[in-house]
């Protein structure tokens, strides 16, 4: 009898602390969200940009696609390469914006001329040369608008983002795993493709856990594992990855 009631007033005090903690995080949580509204207002494109991250995953405030959109394009018009990328994502899906392949196809090149090798690799797909070939024929094409802006990856660059990458610059790790898994400054390895996804994959970067996703599912660089593939998947899409949540749908409506 005594022992249930140390144990009930333990948990009681186990339960108010926690409360407390959740209510004192909640707080912080929303200073932290104002005193970057601030600094984004002001027109500090690092602000915009993680004001933008903020609603896109619904970090102490409610997930807001519209509201995400709206900073991304303050971010994006910038120069911010990787709001325009994730703003490309964004109109062509219809996520917070009516959805607009030309649009999307704009903000894509955009990124892409800034080097962005996830805009690169998106307009070399089949949808996006087919879209080009339809609404763009008469454009210069594509690859030249690119590869006259685009700085060709030397050993140096390698060099550089493989020392920063074992620093932990989770960037560089991203980057890195990027140029191995496409052979681009590198001789193509999946398997030192694999590695740097995880690594910047464990500091929760959204889109190398959403690539290890893929990796794991394929079979690239490591044997097929639809149990990991489904876990990397759903890290992605705990973080707001769009594209991670569509992945899971498909594959929780599959018989």
């Amino acid at each position: 009898m005594e022992l249930t009631i140390v144990l009930m007033i333990f948990i009681c005090i186990v339960a108010l602390i926690w409360y407390l903690s959740k209510k004192a995080h909640g707080k912080d949580d929303k200073i932290m969200v104002e005193n970057i509204r601030r600094s984004a207002l002001a027109g500090d494109v690092y602000a915009q940009f993680k004001l933008a991250n903020i609603y896109f995953e619904g970090r102490g405030v409610n997930q807001d696609d519209t509201e995400a959109a709206r900073w991304f394009m303050k971010a994006a018009e910038q120069d911010h390469v990787e709001s325009q990328f994730i703003l490309a994502t964004m109109y062509e899906k219809g996520d917070g914006v009516p959805r607009d392949d030309a649009k999307a196809y704009a903000w894509f090149v955009s990124a892409a001329k800034q080097g962005h090798n996830r805009s690169i690799i998106m307009l070399e797909s089949d949808k996006w040369q087919e879209y080009i070939k339809t609404h763009r024929p008469d454009s210069p094409a594509y690859d030249d608008q690119v590869d006259s802006d685009r700085e060709e990856i030397t050993p140096e660059h390698v060099e550089n983002y493989t020392f920063k990458a074992g620093q932990g610059d989770v960037d560089a790790q991203y980057n890195l795993a990027i140029m191995y898994y496409h052979g681009e400054g590198v001789a193509r390895n999946l398997e030192e493709a694999l590695f740097w996804f995880h690594k910047a994959a464990e500091q929760d970067d959204s889109e190398a856990q959403y690539n290890l996703g893929f990796m794991y599912g394929r079979g690239e660089g490591v044997k097929r594992d639809q149990e990991q593939s489904m876990q990397w998947f759903m890290k992605a899409a705990e973080q707001g990855h769009c594209g991670a949540r569509e992945i899971i749908t498909k594959m929780l409506k599959k018989p």
